[in-house]
């Protein structure tokens, strides 16, 4: 996508506005449903336009500001999710920024007229968004099983939860006024017409070869790209479907764009809510305008499922997390949360919590504080882009039992007294963070089983770069981490069939240990102390009378692996 064309289409359509195409009401039988052509004026104007060769809302300058695939089983309401996901990337980017929007398509749906066993006609889905709105996912979370949603009611207070559109239209089976739409409206959901081989369609630009039609569908043209021409498509049947939920689609192909929507004007009470220390006289709203005065506040106030927006400032707080939201700070270096020296900074005590752009600074000095404490099983949290620095433990990742699938990625995790210790909490993907300077251990787990750390540079901590003890079991570390000038570098204790591979071991005092660890796999590491063809020997001890042991790695590599962490930026915000 080149800069200026788009630069000259937004200017271009601001001489257009958002009275280009008509709106129409829409007819439920689509045999009888008619689309009103643009008046031939409009239609000059139109194609006097230069639009880009390519285009997508996946990106925009870098960002994308689409939301994730999701999976419309067990109903047929395909229409209410394309319509939803193209009003998710609409609020986005009104905000600013990809804040994590989900709205609810189970309330759409149901209150629109939607049916278990026939689905919904689109145009009762954009009359009920007009009108009254989509509130977010909280509000009615989309039900696993077919027959959960009598059960399953919407939230009393839906009324004041609501994203509603300005207007609607449909739009002429015509690309360049659905590509007009794209480039300066928002995605487009349009009708398909599913044969049986599009089932099985996996990567590449689809074209209808083979198989009888299965029936009418909906999705979301989030793109597009004239070379060589075909649409860039938002499926809702879940990730293991096309490209990761994704898929390309030939202009023209099974009717795609032959009825597709227009919708303008996104409003209304949007899933985030902000936080600005330099408001301190209110009022406090949550609202961008009026934003609320501490973090406490605002998570005290918002639903599950929104996002917590706080700008730049120092937050002379303790936040606990008690809903599942989105905590995202507007500048990691800028934007504080300090503790003061007493007890954990911020504490996580649900699943699905996600954290990044901020500091978390300045816990208490007590063993187990922390600057940031995760104490739900199955906790599921995400920590990214964030600095942690200046605590008694800097991530405590604490109490998960069988998975916790918590992510810690692109962090700076310094100068506390540990850097990450887990307890308890299994399958933690810990992969691109900078664990440096910690007065003892920069990862330490303890009867932690089956993560993966990968690509990290762990240097400079007192004792051990990695320590895995109490069975510690089937963890992976792999993937490139370098491990450097730490007394140790890995340590094992009492923890078996680990797989350590493809790391740099650079000038620890003592590169690895082991202390009754069994069945451990070493594998081609660099060793800055080896530069032998025959195996490395690993050098540790087993039993009650620590008996000297030795395991190898078989095939050390004799020069380092590459790693190059790139410093995480905050993603754009849009707030002038």
């Amino acid at each position: 996508m080149k800069t200026n064309t788009m630069i000259l289409v937004f200017c271009t359509i601001l001489f257009i506005g958002n009275s280009m195409f008509p709106l129409v009401q829409g007819l439920q039988n689509d045999s009888e449903t008619f689309v009103l052509p643009l008046k031939q004026e409009k239609r000059n104007s139109l194609e006097t336009l230069v639009l880009p060769s390519s285009f997508s809302w996946r990106d925009i300058n870098g960002t994308d500001f689409t939301t994730p695939i999701r999976n419309q089983n067990p109903y047929p309401s395909c229409e209410t999710f394309a319509l939803v996901a193209a009003v998710e990337t609409m609020v986005q980017y009104n905000v600013g920024y990809p804040f994590g929007c989900d709205l609810s398509e189970a309330h759409l749906f149901f209150y629109s007229g939607g049916n278990i066993d026939w689905g919904s006609y689109p145009e009762n889905d954009t009359r009920f968004l007009k009108e009254y709105g989509v509130p977010d996912e909280a509000c009615w979370p989309y039900p696993q099983d077919k027959y959960q949603y009598p059960l399953n009611t919407t939230s009393p207070d839906w009324k004041n939860r609501t994203v509603k559109i300005s207007d609607w239209c449909y739009l002429p089976d015509d690309p360049v006024a659905i590509k007009t739409a794209l480039v300066t409206n928002g995605p487009v959901p349009s009708y398909f017409l599913v044969y049986q081989d599009f089932l099985y369609h996996e990567k590449g630009i689809y074209q209808h070869r083979w198989g009888k039609a299965r029936g009418a569908h909906y999705m979301a043209i989030v793109g597009y790209n004239d070379d060589p021409g075909y649409w860039i498509v938002k499926n809702s049947w879940g990730t293991d479907y096309q490209e990761d939920g994704w898929v390309k689609i030939k202009y023209g192909e099974c009717g795609i764009g032959k009825k597709s929507f227009y919708l303008t004007g996104v409003y209304g009470r949007f899933p985030i809510n902000y936080v600005d220390d330099n408001n301190t006289n209110g009022p406090w709203d949550g609202t961008k305008e009026h934003p609320f005065h501490t973090i406490q506040e605002a998570v005290n106030h918002v639903y599950n499922g929104y996002t917590i927006y706080v700008r730049n400032g120092t937050y002379d707080e303790h936040v606990i997390i008690n809903k599942t939201i989105n905590l995202d700070g507007e500048n990691k270096n800028t934007t504080i949360i300090d503790g003061g020296g007493m007890d954990d900074v911020v504490t996580v005590s649900v699943p699905g919590v996600k954290i990044s752009g901020m500091t978390i600074q300045n816990s208490g000095t007590q063993t187990y504080n922390a600057g940031l404490k995760t104490l739900s099983l199955n906790s599921n949290v995400t920590i990214e882009n964030t600095i942690i620095q200046n605590n008694a433990i800097g991530i405590y990742l604490n109490y998960a039992y069988e998975q916790s699938w918590n992510i810690v990625q692109n962090n700076s995790i310094q100068n506390n007294t540990k850097g990450i210790y887990a307890h308890w909490a299994n399958s933690n993907q810990i992969t691109g963070n900078r664990i440096t300077m910690n007065d003892e251990n920069g990862i330490e787990m303890e009867h932690c089983k089956r993560s993966n750390i990968t690509g990290n540079i762990i240097s400079d901590n007192g004792d051990c770069g990695i320590y895995l003890r109490g069975a510690s079991n089937e963890n992976r570390i792999n993937g490139k981490n370098t491990i450097r000038n730490n007394t140790i570098g890995l340590k094992l204790t009492e923890s078996n069939k680990n797989v350590i591979s493809s790391n740099n071991f650079i000038n620890n005092s003592i590169q690895a240990f082991f202390f009754n660890a069994f069945f451990t796999k070493w594998k081609s590491n660099y060793w800055d102390d080896w530069s032998h063809f025959r195996p490395r020997m690993v050098r540790g001890s087993i039993g009650i009378r620590e008996l000297p042991w030795v395991n190898f790695d078989w095939h050390p590599i004799r020069k380092p692996y590459n790693i190059s962490l790139v410093d995480s930026y905050p993603l754009p915000h849009h707030f002038s």
